[in-house]
């Protein structure tokens, strides 16, 4: 259901956890998560309570009453006696030039919408992954430090050292690791369809101009609309095509927010350079340890 109402302009009362919007040809009420919408039709009567709120009667007897939530009647509270006077004038004026209906329950349509979800950034998403993976990784090498045959202090000194090229060079493998493995499966499974691209993504703000990633809004074949994806390859950060247009990707249908564009040459290549080179601090993190095991 659309949250806009049509009709001419609106009035609106909002108190009392509740937010109510009449534009002369439809009633709309949010509260909560459940909204609301009564047409002109479904209401028999308006009028201003002793206590200051607009209390609209929907038209029908109490048998003819659908679970709907909003009871008979429903009154509206005002911030104050001006905003109630003028939502009551423009509504009895509707009714007054309106024939309404037997019952004007079965015309009520409600809507939930659902929870919001509180979604993070990349960014926030990498620093609460190291903020899981930080602790035990820490712990793990404490441990192996206890138990070292190295003196103390050279223990301690290697295991430092090394633990900072674990992080290092394991951070960027890892993420490549996960890309390599998000295009195996769009290549074993991944559907294809013609999208937009509305944004991008860069790995770093000072000089990712190679490595932009798209980001995508696509309908899956089901006719699921998936918004703001971010393509698993990346593309020529200096070519209008990372930034708008439209563009082929692939997409997976048993998880639809992994989509990629096209692999390219140049994307491959960056790939295999930066692991090469996130390979040579994992290899001194690896050669710490082994110099730290007790056997």
């Amino acid at each position: 259901m659309s949250n806009a109402i049509s009709g001419g302009p609106e009035t609106m009362l909002a108190a009392g956890g509740t937010t109510a919007r009449f534009n002369g040809a439809r009633l709309r009420i949010v509260r909560g998560r459940t909204i609301w919408s009564l047409p002109v039709r479904a209401l028999r009567s308006a009028e201003l309570t002793p206590a200051g709120a607009v209390r609209i009667t929907i038209s029908g007897t109490p048998g003819q009453a659908a679970q709907h939530g909003l009871g008979l009647a429903v009154e509206l509270q005002a911030p104050n006696a001006r905003a109630a006077a003028a939502f009551l004038e423009k509504v009895t004026a509707a009714l007054a030039r309106t024939e309404p209906a037997a019952d004007g329950h079965a015309l009520v349509r409600v809507e939930t919408r659902p929870r919001r979800q509180l979604q993070l950034g990349p960014r926030a998403q990498a620093v609460v992954r190291i903020a899981y993976v930080l602790p035990p990784y820490a712990l793990l090498l404490f441990l192996l430090g206890l138990f070292s045959p190295l003196d103390r202090g050279t223990a301690s000194g290697t295991l430092i050292v090394g633990g900072v090229m674990g992080l290092v060079g394991g951070i960027p493998l890892w993420r490549m690791f996960r890309r390599v493995r998000s295009l195996w499966l769009l290549r074993k499974r991944g559907v294809g369809v013609v999208g937009k691209v509305t944004g991008y993504v860069r790995i770093w703000d000072k000089g990712g101009h190679l490595w932009v990633f798209s980001r995508m809004t696509f309908t899956t074949i089901d006719g699921q609309r998936m918004r703001d994806i971010p393509s698993v390859v990346t593309v020529w950060g200096l070519s209008d095509q990372a930034y708008s247009g439209q563009v082929e990707l692939s997409y997976d249908p048993e998880h639809p927010t992994r989509a990629s564009r096209p692999l390219t040459v140049g994307f491959a290549f960056r790939t295999l350079l930066l692991a090469s080179a996130a390979t040579i601090p994992a290899t001194g993190f690896v050669l710490c340890v082994l110099g730290n095991l007790p056997f």
